[in-house]
């Protein structure tokens, strides 16, 4: 079994805060304040700091302080166009593998899901959101790669966020898909899931514009100017 230790779960929610912008693009940080805020020693702090510069997540500038960075749609654009390449293998190998055990198991995740969007927690929606994907690749014996995925994808995920927050989930889109995509898994039309899995990792572009304009102060500079 897998030893998480203090410093793994100070990185991970620290990560996460960055992700659902509890910790704003743009926000200076110290090592105080996310010691109290963590109720965590120094050197857990201090370890996760590291890792997050190694991502790019945080910067600082000297005779300044440490910032959290803003969201760079130049690599969340090259992580969208690796996922939907590998999801689409994955999800057509999944169909010719899946079994009703499975099944059972990718519809009580959509129903969970859908608990929870009726429930109004979008936390707990975006969640299991990642939680039905993941267990897509592991029934193939591939979550070693989602992991990967998730790890270069974090500007995604902070887009995503977003885009949540903003439009996604008062009209329930993410599950709706899900529930189309499981049913064309179930009923193994290969050509279906690669269209599905397309639109699903893409929706978001149409709409990336009016996110951008909404949260300027949130994305790179360079971003903000190539919609003018």
């Amino acid at each position: 079994m897998q030893n998480i230790t203090l410093q793994d779960q100070t990185y991970e929610k620290l990560r996460e805060m960055i992700i659902k912008t509890e910790l704003y693009p743009g926000q200076k940080i110290s090592e105080s304040h996310l010691m109290e805020l963590l109720d965590v020693g120094r050197t857990p702090i201090r370890e996760s700091l590291k890792q997050l510069k190694k991502q790019s997540l945080i910067f600082t500038f000297p005779q300044s302080g440490t910032y959290v960075s803003k969201i760079d749609m130049n690599q969340a654009t090259h992580s969208r166009f690796v996922r939907e390449c590998v999801e689409k293998e994955v999800m057509v190998e999944l169909s010719a593998k899946v079994n009703k055990k499975d099944e059972i198991f990718l519809q009580a995740i959509l129903d969970e899901q859908k608990a929870e969007y009726e429930q109004g927690n979008i936390c707990a929606y975006n969640n299991l959101d990642n939680a039905f994907h993941r267990t897509c690749y592991e029934m193939v014996g591939k979550e070693l790669i989602w992991d990967w995925i998730k790890e270069v994808s974090v500007h995604l995920d902070r887009y995503k966020w977003l885009h949540l927050e903003d439009l996604t989930f008062d009209y329930n889109q993410i599950l709706e898909e899900h529930e189309e995509l499981f049913s064309a898994i179930k009923h193994k039309q290969i050509e279906e899931i690669k269209t599905l899995v397309r639109t699903h990792i893409n929706f978001k572009v149409n709409t990336e514009v009016n996110i951008i304009e909404k949260y300027p102060e949130y994305f790179l500079e360079d971003t903000v100017k190539s919609l003018y």
